[in-house]
């Protein structure tokens, strides 16, 4: 029945029988579609920015991580730093009470835009 009523109001619109789109139609729906996407560009960057920034965040951490295992198992509990990967690693270790020691940890590095960022991690060992 609906089809029947579609297939009358195309009769009426196209009496000639004619089917397809006009040029302009198509014109009109890739101006559409073309403006869609272009708004899209913003978010897709966005993403992108974001997935750097993870992924720096997330190396970062597994840095400070194997730095605290490397103090913990050698029990070297002096200070200093390094630059794993172009990032700069401090550690600084204090006497925190009778055989405890409090290491803070702080990752450094630039983004692209040479914005600074930082993760900072304090732990406590006690050692004998």
């Amino acid at each position: 029945m609906m089809l029947t009523k579609i297939r009358r109001l195309i009769e009426r619109i196209c009496p000639s029988g004619e089917k397809g789109f006009t040029l302009l139609e198509v014109m009109v729906s890739m101006v559409i579609f073309a403006v869609g996407l272009l708004m899209m560009v913003p978010m897709i960057i966005t993403s992108i920015k974001s997935n750097v920034f993870a992924d720096m965040t997330t190396k970062a951490a597994h840095h400070i991580q194997a730095k605290i295992e490397e103090i913990k198992n050698t029990h070297n509990f002096t200070s200093g730093y390094d630059n794993p990967e172009g990032m700069t690693r401090t550690w600084t270790v204090e006497d925190y009470g009778t055989r405890l020691k409090k290491i803070t940890l702080q990752m450094t590095w630039l983004d692209k835009d040479s914005l600074e960022h930082n993760n900072v991690v304090i732990t406590y060992e006690s050692y004998n």
